[in-house]
Formats: structure tokens, sequence, C-alpha cells
């Protein structure tokens, strides 16, 4: 081997998932990994609900056995069909997972491909998998982040083709020349536009067809394909970053792995948003404040989280980047779950006027820690010299402030309570008993496709 083929990015993140898949995991790791899927699937609940994904399933030729897609019903699709559909679905919700350090959301491009590939794959080797597509993506997206939020590409997009190839290798059992054919083949599907979440409905059409592009791209290596080993270094990072990384795929990661660094939702819409929201409930859970005491709302933030705000409301899509939106419905529904993010909460006239008394900006004390550290200030004036204060450091699900696994349920009950019975509810949650589960993961996957709510 030459000094150059040794160098590169493929060949060290290839080495990676060999080293993942030699690895067991311990009990914990496995109920972060099983939280994480659970998560996802609750998201998909929501994201398969939009026009965009049922105009998109009519792109999928039908087939007597093969993948299913939430609700689906007896329809089914091949792999590559239905990777893209739960990548749409789970990214569409706004309700996915991300991280920090990249910027992305790994489950749309993970766990889509984890579920499009179970057919007859034991637990150990999805946990492993599930790993393997987390480490590599977010690897790659942290080392370009924000610079390529800053230079228009978006992060998950444009990563998701390598996660759901590095996913799909192990899976498939691939020996390490396949696993770095089918990294190397997994860029030429990378391609995503921020400027797509101007017309938010259809953004998650560019994570679906990147999610595509891997699985095929470790299907064609598969087969013997082979790919530019040198692709990432001469071709992706030229053409997202204009230039080589200045954090290399190889650095240590801040937690032991990529999932063990990413965060879950307690609440749809943009996670910059959420800093906020955290911040304001520190206000409202000690003091019980009526819309219309407040005089003054003033939101200290990261950079980012001012420059993706979406300033006029049209669609539900438009109030899930609208920091003033989200408090506002906090302060005046007492919420900000699914529901309160709807088109139909867009004229209430107390949710309205209070946007107006809402001021956000960046606080260059919180903009120094980003993107380790996503935090926001609150201060709320409610006249006659009474100001309250609010301050998050770690919004409601990262890492130091995690997400109760109750939750996690709660959410997949409420997202899919009206597709799936009782019992099918219970037996998808059993994916979190690390110890005790016995249904196989094509078995629980294929209870998704359940469809209560067309009988």
């Amino acid at each position: 081997m030459s000094e150059r083929y040794d160098s590169s990015t493929a060949l060290y993140l290839t080495q990676l998932l060999q080293q993942i898949r030699s690895t067991r995991f311990s009990n914990k790791d496995r109920r972060t990994i099983r939280q994480h899927m659970l998560d996802a699937m609750a998201a998909a609940f929501i994201g398969f609900r939009s026009k965009v994904f049922q105009d998109l399933t009519q792109l999928c030729p039908r087939i007597s056995k093969g993948g299913v897609w939430p609700a689906s019903g007896p329809n089914r699709a091949n792999a590559l069909d239905a990777g893209m559909l739960w990548a749409f679905a789970i990214n569409a919700s706004v309700f996915d997972d991300g991280s920090r350090e990249g910027a992305c959301h790994p489950a749309a491009a993970v766990i889509s491909t984890v579920i499009a590939l179970s057919e007859g794959k034991g637990w150990e080797t999805i946990d492993q998998a599930v790993i393997a597509g987390y480490d590599v993506m977010v690897r790659l997206a942290r080392s370009g982040n924000p610079e390529f939020t800053r230079r228009g590409f978006h992060p998950t997009a444009i990563t998701a083709p390598f996660g759901a190839a590095a996913t799909a290798s192990l899976l498939l059992g691939y020996d390490l020349p396949t696993i770095q054919n089918a990294l190397c083949l997994a860029a030429l599907g990378s391609a995503g536009l921020m400027s797509s979440f101007r017309s938010g409905e259809t953004q998650p059409l560019q994570v679906a067809w990147s999610v595509r592009s891997g699985i095929a791209a470790a299907m064609m290596a598969g087969a013997g394909h082979s790919g530019y080993d040198h692709i990432i270094e001469d071709g992706f990072y030229p053409a997202y970053l204009g230039t080589q990384p200045y954090l290399p795929v190889a650095q240590p990661l801040e937690f032991e792995c990529a999932i063990k660094g990413s965060y879950l939702k307690p609440y749809p819409g943009c996670r910059h948003v959420h800093p906020s929201i955290d911040a304001l409930a520190e206000i409202l859970k000690e003091n019980r404040i009526q819309s219309s005491q407040i005089k003054k709302i003033r939101v200290r933030t990261y950079k980012i989280a001012v420059e993706t705000e979406i300033h006029t409301l049209n669609k539900r899509g438009d109030a899930y980047f609208n920091i003033p939106y989200a408090l506002a419905a906090k302060v005046v529904l007492g919420r900000n779950d699914w529901d309160a993010f709807d088109e139909k909460h867009f004229k209430n006239e107390k949710i309205v006027q209070l946007m107006k008394k809402i001021d956000v900006d960046v606080d260059p004390k919180i903009e120094s820690h980003y993107p380790n550290q996503r935090g926001a200030m609150v201060e709320m004036d409610i006249g006659n010299g009474k100001t309250f204060y609010g301050e998050v450091k770690y919004p409601l699900g990262e890492p130091e402030n995690p997400l109760p696994s109750s939750i996690t349920v709660e959410k997949f009950r409420q997202s899919a309570g009206t597709f799936l019975s009782e019992g099918s509810l219970d037996q998808i949650e059993t994916i979190l008993d690390v110890e005790g589960l016995t249904d196989s993961p094509e078995i629980l996957v294929e209870i998704l496709s359940q469809n209560n709510a067309a009988r």
C-alpha cells in the first residue's frame, strides 16, 4: 500500500467500523441505542403524515415481500425504497434526534437503514451497525461544522449517504475492502442545500434521497464495484468546505461514541429553538404568569439559532424555526407538543400579540461555547419592577441533561397510537429491554406496518 492510500479518510473510517464490529457493548450502551431507535420510530409516525410522503410512496413499486414503512399495511417495497421512505418520515417530523458536534440528524440515515435491512439480523449486529452509522456520519459532519451550514449545505443530507453506507455495510457483513468501497461510492450521493428549508415540506426529500443513495452505494460495493479511495479528501471536502477540514475525522469525539453525544428531543421543532423554550420553562415552573401580564421577553442565544430563524409564519414548518412563536405558544397554550405548532394556532390573538413582545439576539458569551453548549437566557419583564430570569446551558435531551426513557415511550405512544393496537405498542416498547427481549428485529419492524386507522 502507498502512503497516500494508508492515509485516506475512507480507510480510517473503514478500520473504525471493523473495530466497532469486534466490540461488545454494555447494557447501558445498548439501552442508549434502543432509546434512539424507539425515538426514531416515534418521529416517523409523525413525519409520514405529510402529503409529500404519501406521494413519495406512489413512486415506489410494490412487491410481494420486502420492506415496510409506517402504517404501510400489506404494501411492501424493496430495501432502497423502504430506507428512503423511513428517512423521509423520520426527518420530516422535525422531532428526530441529533448531534450537536455534527449539527446533523443521524437517526434519519442510520435507523432507516437498519429498518430497511433488518431481515435475518440479530440484535448484536443491529446495535453495532447503529453505533457504526452514527460514528461515521457525525465524524464527517463534525469535520465541517459549522462551516457546512454557513456555506449553504445541509449537514444531514450531505453526510447521510456515508451514515447509511456504514450501517448497511455492517448489517451485510462486508469485509474491509468492500466497506471502504461502500464509503467511497457513498460520496457520489451527497447533496443537500440549506435553502431547501424555505420550502420545508419537501426539504426532507434531500435526506431521503441521500439515504437511498447510501444504501445503494453499499449494495454496489457488495456487487464488487469500487470507488475512488480519496474521494472524500479530493472531492467531498473541496466541494462542500472549499478546503480540507480543520478538525480531522480521527480526532476523538466528545463522548466515547457518537450516539452517546447525540440528543433526543422532548418536543418538535428545530433544536436551536429548544434552549430558549427550556429557559422560559425555568421561569414558568416557579411562577404563574399570564400572557397579558408580560411587557417584554428578551432572548439571548447563539448565532446560528438566530440566523436560521424563519420570521414569517405560513406553515407548520415555519413555526418549528421561530423562537418567538415557540415561547408564545408555551405561555399561552402551556405546552410545546406536536399540536402546539399546528397552523390553527397562528391566528390565536394572545400568541400573536405576545410574539410582538419577544426580541431574540446573539449573546457573545453563549456564542463562544457553541457548538459544545447550546444555551439560552430568557428575561421576562411583567412590569412594576418585576423581572424573571431563566437560563440553560444544556437543553433537555442532551447527554448532560438526558431525556428519561419514559418520555420517549410516551412520545411513541402519542405518535403511533392512532395506527397501532395497544398490544402492538406494548410489543414495540420491549425494544428497550436489552436483557429480556425475545422478539427478533424483523418481527418488531413488521408490527410497525400495521394501520388500524385504515380499518
